[in-house]
């Protein structure tokens, strides 16, 4: 039933987001994700829920800031590369991926709920940098395409 949930679900198409943590050495740990979602406008709140298996778990668990980066399709090259790095990025490499993003939003976090096999982080916006008119990168059928 898995696999038939995975498959029905590789036919919606999701933006691409990129969460960022930054470690006290000031170097930024990163997690590609599709799961994420508006909950409130009032106070500003978004959502988005990390697999208790990832090898960045304890990083996001144990983190009370996070940035939250709406990728552009222009990033597809490098999304692929922080989907698979397990190093962290440096502040310069960081900067360089905000540069190129539609947006992002500085976050702390509001709450967090075990769901299952994740974890549902539900982060308060701080700030919103950076709205752009670019096209955005999203996931469907397994596949990062530009809209």
């Amino acid at each position: 039933m898995i696999n038939n949930f995975k498959l029905a679900l590789s036919n919606y198409p999701t933006g691409i987001i990129c969460i960022f943590s930054k470690n006290l050495k000031g170097y930024y740990d990163s997690i590609i994700i599709n799961s994420f979602a508006s909950v409130s406008l009032k106070p500003l709140l978004v959502l988005w829920s990390l697999d208790k298996k990832s090898s960045k778990f304890n990083v996001f668990k144990n983190s009370k800031n996070h940035i939250v980066v709406i990728l552009s399709g222009n990033q597809k090259k490098i999304t692929k590369e922080l989907a698979f790095q397990k190093d962290q990025i440096s502040k310069k490499e960081f900067s360089n991926i905000l540069k190129k993003s539609i947006c992002y939003f500085t976050c702390s976090k509001n709450k967090v709920i075990k769901a299952g096999d994740h974890l549902t982080f539900f982060l308060k916006i701080n700030k919103i940098s950076q709205i752009k008119k670019n096209r955005p990168l999203i996931y469907y059928k397994k596949k990062f395409l530009i809209l």
